[in-house]
């Protein structure tokens, strides 16, 4: 399967009520890494910052050790690490090309952990409120695991598309996923159903989806910027003012209702629910834009295209 420019993926990404991307901000290199396109970021409660690449695999800053980039490797028979989630104990997922691994000691060792998934390639896990496992996959829909991902099961019912490309889960448990060519779809039961909710949507490529601390819902779109919900999905309007690009690979919001979307065309921030954009991007000197992670509560990370990860303080 050809691979598509998607975020994976990030829940949990929300950090203080200080706003990153001001007028002084700039990004930074982190000075890697540098083999491969950043698909996935994730932050661990010790603060060690995870990269998933598009061909070299996992790359690890850990904390305690100076700050560089070191590869953790160590289990996976593939290096094609498209979204990566961290659960409330600690365990680190990765969706691969080659299904699911987990790692309990912050990457060091890689387990697989695809049994029941008969449809290998992962684009994007959530977690919902319940500590489900949701897997969305490039030809079987989305999968579902119970058991921290001992076990996976298809849970198909409603969904009428079998590529997903990006999932998301709100605060009441609610899960939604974005197809390649079918818009948006809801399940209100932790994944026994899904619904189709994508009136309004113009454009049925969800590459990225994300929520705010409100409720409302951001979808990121292949050729058509972004769109908002604040009706659980019932309903979608675009919200495009100021943002010069079309292709969002990856949303993410803070505690105080600023958005951040990595873009074809750099990193855009808006302060008003997606009213309006303005461009973050001094200091960015790769402007594919398809990762974000928080570092600390006033540090947003970016993971390009072939250039690493950047950081804007």
């Amino acid at each position: 399967m050809k691979r598509v420019f998607y975020s994976g993926i990030i829940l949990g990404m929300l950090f203080s009520m200080q706003t990153v991307g001001s007028a002084q901000s700039s990004w930074r290199s982190t000075y890697g890494p540098y083999t491969g396109f950043v698909y996935a970021q994730a932050v661990d409660n010790s603060g060690n910052i995870y990269a998933g690449t598009g061909g070299h695999g996992v790359y690890v800053v850990d904390k305690m050790n100076g700050g560089t980039w070191r590869e953790r490797n160590s289990g996976l028979t593939t290096y094609a690490i498209y979204t990566i989630v961290i659960n409330a104990t600690g365990t680190v997922f990765v969706g691969t090309d080659e299904g699911v691994y987990l790692s309990t000691n912050a990457g060091d060792l890689w387990i697989p952990a695809s049994n029941g998934l008969t449809n290998t390639f992962i684009n994007a896990v959530a977690i919902n409120k319940y500590g489900t496992l949701f897997a969305a996959t490039g030809g079987g829909g989305v999968f579902r695991s119970n058991d921290n991902g001992a076990s996976w099961e298809q849970v198909n019912n409603g969904l009428d598309a079998t590529v997903i490309l990006s999932l998301a889960s709100d605060a009441a448990g609610n899960v939604y996923a974005g197809t390649d060519a079918n818009g948006i779809f809801r399940s209100m039961t932790n994944g026994d159903s899904w619904e189709k909710t994508s009136s309004g949507l113009t454009n049925s490529a969800v590459l990225s989806l994300a929520i705010d601390n409100n409720g409302v819902l951001y979808a990121g779109t292949r050729g058509g910027g972004v769109f908002r919900s604040a009706d659980y999905a019932n309903s979608w309007s675009e919200a495009n003012n100021g943002l010069n690009a079309t292709s969002v690979y990856a949303i993410t919001c803070n505690n105080a209702g600023n958005v951040y979307v990595g873009t074809d065309g750099g990193a855009y921030m808006s302060s008003n629910s997606g009213g309006s954009w303005a461009a973050i991007n001094t200091g960015l000197t790769n402007p594919v834009v398809l990762s974000f992670a928080i570092d600390t509560p006033t540090t947003l990370l970016a993971g390009t295209g072939g250039s690493g990860v950047f950081r804007l303080q």
